[in-house]
């Protein structure tokens, strides 16, 4: 008797069916002009999948969908949420009525984002929508630098005099109940300068006529508006925060940055590193124009070309080897293609711990000595492997030493040079993300190549 096992299907399988069922029945709704049933099921969306819904939808539709949010405080946060693009196309189809209402709710870090990547007209058409308060807000964030801590904090923050008590603290928490605020509350002194910082879970467990300058803590893990914004999402990071305050040059605090906005921070720099060693950047995803993209792609492939020539180069300097011993030329592929493996990884580890602090140009030595050692390592066995099938199928014991050789030099050299010039452009202070890629591959590709022929010269002795 045969016993059928059904694998139980992943939550990823089950969000991706619900979210294909919910595009197919809100655009058929919407085709069929049922308003009311439309209105009623994107109410009950979560923000946050609404947005992924209209991303999935035809492009013609979105905004007249978007627009069906009756409640405008979703629509706001259904608005953040969504990619670049279609906050673009909602900004640009939707009535005027609609998006001051939508705008209104938007928090002033995001307005202030999405405004700065406007050209002037757009910016002035927008701006114009936005009330008073809100407008003066915006301003004074778009004086900021985009990828700093003012850049990206809000300013819409609540604080408290250190000399306030407890009982009078929590009091003023409950009649502001529509700031935002993640579990810390930040304490100032004169001038609103930042004194210090206290948990609501302490607050709550302290005695009601505790002052709260004797609960607080003074070493306050803070940034000012000038650092950069990976600074800011390696401290949340490191120290574990929900939030921390932004200060001026004066220590007066001026917002906070909270964790949902760092985890925005990783998530672009992330995708503008692997963009970068890919020899490519964030404006390629935003455009449809086959000549642009071609124009942002052109100078790493360029670099890629040269190394290639100068590979093709020493193939010609050696052409009376590959003449008397044919079988060279089959096995240049792999020990080629192995060494440029390696390469990526080293690279991409390097890259990656230099962007997110993990790895300091002062851990070079090290660094290089931990690489030695793997390529040697993954050199010797992909060179036995190789070495005995090179003599196995061509019954040829110099070929088994020269490519089982090639190879162990060639991994080894290649995971030593991708860890090098990551560390050098850093203290060429060159982003490594984008120098690495063209310069590992290049240098990779004619190492590799001269060596292969040095080593079969010298066993072949040709």
């Amino acid at each position: 008797m045969q016993i059928s096992i059904e694998s139980k299907p992943t939550a990823a399988a089950v969000y991706d069916t619900r979210k294909k069922r919910l595009v197919e029945t809100i655009d058929r709704l919407y085709v069929r002009d049922a308003r009311a049933s439309l209105q009623k099921m994107l109410s009950k969306i979560h923000p946050a999948d609404l947005a992924s819904v209209l991303d999935d939808l035809p492009p013609s539709h979105v905004v007249d969908i978007f627009t069906a949010i009756a409640d405008s405080e979703s629509a706001a946060e259904v608005f953040s949420q969504l990619p670049r693009d279609l906050r673009r196309q909602v900004l640009t189809e939707s009535k005027v009525e609609k998006l001051a209402g939508v705008l209104a709710h938007v928090p002033p870090d995001d307005l202030a984002d999405l405004i700065g990547e406007l050209p002037d007209d757009q910016r002035e058409q927008l701006m114009a929508l936005l009330g008073r308060d809100s407008k003066d807000e915006v301003e004074s964030l778009l004086q900021y630098a985009p990828d700093s801590a003012g850049g990206i904090m809000t300013s819409d923050i609540f604080s408290l005099p250190h000399t306030l008590t407890v009982e009078e603290a929590i009091e003023n928490i409950r009649s502001h109940d529509d700031v935002e605020m993640v579990f810390y509350l930040y304490l100032t002194e004169e001038g609103g300068r930042l004194a210090g910082v206290v948990s609501l879970r302490q607050l709550l467990l302290s005695s009601p006529e505790t002052s709260l300058n004797k609960i607080m803590n003074r070493r306050v893990m803070k940034v000012t508006t000038d650092d950069d914004q990976t600074t800011v999402a390696m401290l949340v990071d490191k120290y574990r925060l929900l939030a921390i305050p932004v200060v001026d040059d004066e220590n007066v605090l001026v917002g906070m940055i909270t964790v949902d906005d760092v985890i925005d921070v990783i998530e672009e720099e992330t995708t503008r590193d692997i963009l970068k060693m890919a020899g490519t950047d964030e404006s390629e995803t935003l455009t449809q124009s086959a000549f642009k993209i071609a124009k942002i792609r052109l100078p790493w492939l360029l670099a890629a070309f040269v190394g290639g020539l100068a590979a093709t180069a020493v193939i010609g300097r050696y052409e009376a080897i590959l003449a008397e011993v044919l079988v060279l030329g089959a096995f240049l592929p792999v020990v080629m293609g192995m060494a440029g493996n390696v390469g990526v990884q080293s690279a991409t580890v390097a890259v990656r711990g230099l962007a997110t602090g993990a790895i300091d140009v002062r851990d070079t030595v090290p660094l290089v000595l931990k690489e030695l050692r793997v390529g040697l390592l993954l050199g010797s066995f992909y060179g036995v492997i190789l070495a005995l099938y090179g003599y196995l199928m061509h019954d040829s014991l110099a070929l088994g030493e020269v490519v089982g050789l090639t190879i162990l030099v060639n991994m080894t050299g290649a995971a030593l040079l991708a860890v090098l010039l990551p560390m050098i452009f850093e203290r060429l202070k060159v982003d490594p993300a984008v120098a690495t890629g063209p310069f590992v591959t290049t240098a990779i590709d004619i190492f590799g190549v001269l060596n292969y022929f040095v080593i079969a010269s010298w066993i072949y002795e040709l």
